[in-house]
């Protein structure tokens, strides 16, 4: 036998594995993806749940303005792993509310439940969005009833709309304030021998200070004390509104917490019953027992009903969300991919004759990001106005920096009260590790035709490169600025003097000219139909076109189940820290390296 009767012996064998191995790939995927839709075709049967009574609202996880992930994929998800706690859930504020809405008006239901225990929490201003809806339910003579064996600030802020708070024996209510904190790493950084340059504009730009420092600046201090201050104000007048009692019974001073905690020897349950924050100590089944409730539906449960369909004639307002991080590159979890979302305007221009949308809302959620990615979103915006199509922001709990930049392309701004926003500033951040290489004999040396073309993280910069980049964050502070003055119609120092890095609420943006009107999503779609010049509309509910790899890839990580300790770690505040500042050096891939992005302002808690 010939050596390449051989060769071709074995070339033919590896071939032949090689098919077998990519048909089992290949079958196993078919495999899974026909179990998955037996599995949601299951899910879909609604005839075994009944659809009345009382409407359970179990929340799960946290809430966010836009999901990636359906219900019905959760469902899924407890079909394959078995029903489990699943704290990294996310639930769309939009589905909740229009679920509550619905249940208002829907005979079928007759009361509401809040068990809250597995909620993690959400941004103030989507709690009171959630809260306008609870007290419509009650208006409609429909009791609302709130139990949990602990409130946490998020979960007993929706409890303050019961009728009824109950709290079990061993239970607490933890209502003590709010706070937010940074994690600082220069001394790491010196010690790992890191050579942060650091280029900004705006005294209060802090979302570098990390980096550069080992505590917070009195600057930064001052101006995060002031809003936070008027936010946990807001959220003690909203829960002494819904309680009728004064915000310093429900939450005195620390002292007289304390003597008053002490005086019920540390019972938290008594110490709660006794200040008015709940109303009864008693189980779960107690109370069951004696309110009669015999048929329940889970908030997952109860099904939105679908509307007839409706002429394309119909005008439509179309609702784009930017929720996240800005980036470039496509949506994902806490990330607004200028890609995606420059498609979704460009597809609304494109096709204005077919698709018959009238006007756009932008529901901003974010603290920024990349200037580059916020411009691209910017630009497209104006855009569409050309087109005589107006543009209304609604701003979540937050429309910072970017979020900010991005808003002035719009006709109308509307921010909730408690939104965190402007953070008009820039910053560039340019690591390098020369000290850290020559610290392990590692060095870096060659030749160039300019001092601007020896660009290397393994080299110092050069001071004309220093000069360089802190230009360009001028020039990059001086347009957003502009865009700023123009679109409210202010000088430019009238913007600096709001600017410089400083972050207003909205209650704040509303008296300094930053946004329009104090309100929240409902009165953007109203504002939007007004400058349209609609009133039967249909609201388009926009969601990014993704490739069948990337929401296939995205369900399955959705879908793989989580420890108790891993979803906890998660949500760690440091830990959350940790993840958004490192994304500055990882997800950023501005090609100038100039970030507009409020860190100091994404976790209160």
């Amino acid at each position: 036998m010939s050596v390449l009767t051989v060769i071709k012996s074995i070339w033919k064998g590896i071939n032949l594995i090689r098919e077998i191995f990519l048909n089992l790939i290949f079958l196993i995927i078919i495999l899974l993806i026909l179990s998955g839709i037996a599995l949601f075709k299951e899910s879909q049967k609604q005839d075994i749940i009944p659809q009345y009574g009382t409407l359970v609202i179990n929340l799960e996880g946290v809430i966010v303005d836009n999901s990636l992930y359906s219900d019905e994929l959760y469902e899924i998800q407890n079909k394959l792993y078995g029903k489990r706690v699943n704290l990294s859930r996310e639930n769309s504020l939009f589905d909740l509310v229009q679920k509550i809405s619905q249940a208002t008006s829907d005979p079928n239901i007759n009361s509401i439940v809040l068990k809250l225990d597995n909620f993690v929490g959400a941004d103030l201003s989507s709690l009171q969005y959630i809260g306008k809806y609870l007290n419509r339910f009650k208006e409609a003579n429909k009791p609302i009833y709130a139990i949990g064996s602990s409130f946490n600030q998020s979960q007993y802020y929706l409890a303050s709309y019961a009728n009824k708070i109950y709290l079990t024996p061993l239970g607490a209510v933890n209502v003590f304030g709010l706070s937010a904190n940074n994690l600082y790493y220069k001394t790491l950084l010196d010690n790992l021998k890191i050579n942060t340059h650091v280029f900004r504009v705006g005294t209060y730009k802090s979302a570098i200070e990390p980096f550069i420092r080992d505590n917070m600046s009195e600057e930064a201090r001052s101006n995060t004390s002031r809003w936070l201050n008027l936010m946990w104000n807001n959220y003690l007048n909203d829960i002494s509104a819904e309680r009728k009692k004064a915000p310093t019974q429900l939450v005195p001073s620390t002292d007289i917490m304390l003597s008053e905690l002490k005086s019920v020897n540390g019972n938290m349950a008594q110490y709660a019953l006794a200040n008015g924050l709940i109303d009864a100590i008693r189980d779960e089944f107690d109370f069951e027992l004696e309110h009669k409730i015999k048929q329940k539906v889970s908030i997952y449960d109860y099904r939105l009903k679908e509307n007839a369909e409706e002429s394309n004639k119909e005008p439509k307002i179309a609702v784009i969300f930017v929720n996240g991080t800005i980036t470039n590159g496509a949506n994902s979890s806490n990330v607004a991919g200028s890609q995606d979302i420059v498609k979704q305007l460009r597809d609304i221009r494109n096709k204005l004759q077919s698709n018959n949308i009238q006007a756009v809302v932008l529901r901003v959620n974010s603290p920024g990001g990349s200037v580059e990615a916020s411009e691209a979103i910017r630009s497209e915006l104006e855009t569409l106005r050309r087109y005589q199509i107006p543009v209304v922001v609604s701003m979540g709990g937050m429309a910072a920096s970017g979020g900010y930049w991005i808003s002035t392309a719009s006709d109308y701004i509307v921010a909730s009260p408690n939104t965190i926003t402007g953070s008009i500033g820039i910053f560039g951040i340019v690591p390098t590790f020369e000290n850290s290489l020559s610290h392990i004999g590692v060095y870096n040396d060659g030749v160039s035709t300019s001092p601007l073309a020896n660009n290397s993280l393994t080299q110092n910069l050069s001071d004309e490169m220093n000069q360089f980049i802190q230009m360009n964050i001028d020039n990059g502070y001086f347009n957003f600025i502009s865009l700023v003055a123009k679109a409210r119609n202010m000088t430019s120092e009238q913007v600096d003097h709001l600017a410089q890095g400083q972050v207003w609420l909205g209650s704040e943006g509303s008296k300094n000219g930053l946004v329009d009107k104090l309100g929240d999503f409902d009165d953007a779609v109203d504002m939007a139909a007004t400058l349209a010049n609609i009133s039967n509309y249909k609201i388009d509910w926009q969601k990014p076109e993704g490739s069948w790899f990337n929401a296939l890839y995205s369900d399955m990580f959705a879908m793989m189940p989580k420890s108790t300790a891993e979803v906890f770690f998660e949500h760690i505040p440091e830990v959350k820290q940790i993840k958004q500042q490192v994304s500055l050096w990882d997800k950023f891939q501005d090609s100038q390296n100039r970030y507009i992005y409020c860190l100091n302002c994404a976790d209160v808690r």
